[in-house]
């Protein structure tokens, strides 16, 4: 099997971990009934819509801001990705690999992006399908209110996966510092990380809700040229810290 074959096969491997078995071993909670939780929470969500669509108190773009929580939801896939190695105990098979230790960390890293762009698919989806039956079965909402509301999502969701890799890397490097010699710098990582994630999201002209209220417009792409640029410096820097990782994992690991 060529190289590409096998880097392929550990991005499937990484896409398909169900997580710590571990922190489900000690959760009493059988899957079934979270299960069932879930879709109470979904029916929930449902009823309180429908009675404000019912009296024409629902503003449907407004529902995309349940999705806010994603960016931070998203560096967790990143810090999880790297930290289950451990809470498995696996992370002794997993670096003895005969691969590239650039290989095992960027497979992580690919493997979260897919799977945010599963979740966002999914969201994304789940909420146009809500957005046209509010729009054919209750007045006065019509099939141009979906339409906004799809265009909406289509531009928040762009915008979280454009910046996904940035946010995955640095979440691995929160992790990865965890089991090297920079294992004091750790903590002050997690707080830069939380503390400027407060920051993007309450502070100045680049909050968080005003960019969210800006791709509201209705107008599909309603950025400037500044956005593609932020874009690509992000994955530039995305690529440093993938190969600061690796770095970490191969010079500086500390078990």
């Amino acid at each position: 099997m060529n190289s590409s074959g096998l880097f392929k096969d550990l991005i499937r491997h990484e896409f398909r971990n169900k997580g710590s078995w571990r922190k489900q071993s000690r959760n009493r909670l059988p899957g079934s009934w979270r299960l069932v939780y879930f879709l109470l929470f979904l029916i929930a969500a449902f009823v309180i819509s429908l009675y404000f669509a019912l009296h024409n108190q629902l503003e449907l773009t407004r529902l995309w801001y349940v999705t806010l929580g994603l960016p931070y939801m998203i560096i967790f896939m990143g810090v999880g990705s790297l930290r289950r190695e451990w809470e498995n105990d696996t992370y002794g098979w997993w670096l003895t690999l005969p691969y590239p230790r650039m290989w095992l960390i960027s497979a992580k890293w690919i493997a979260a992006i897919l799977q945010t762009m599963v979740l966002i698919l999914l969201l994304f989806v789940t909420g146009s399908l809500f957005a046209l039956f509010i729009s054919s079965t209750i007045e006065p909402y019509t099939f141009a209110d979906a339409a906004s509301f799809i265009i909406a999502g289509l531009n928040w969701f762009v915008m979280i996966i454009a910046f996904a890799p940035f946010v995955i890397a640095l979440g691995l490097l929160t992790a990865s510092t965890r089991y090297s010699t920079l294992r004091p710098i750790s903590p002050m990582l997690w707080a830069l990380l939380m503390g400027g994630g407060s920051v993007f999201y309450w502070s100045g002209d680049q909050r968080i809700y005003e960019q969210f209220n800006h791709v509201q417009t209705g107008q599909w792409f309603p950025f400037t040229w500044h956005f593609p640029v932020a874009v690509l410096i992000s994955w530039i820097a995305a690529y440093v810290l993938i190969r600061l990782n690796a770095y970490l994992l191969e010079k500086k690991l500390s078990i």
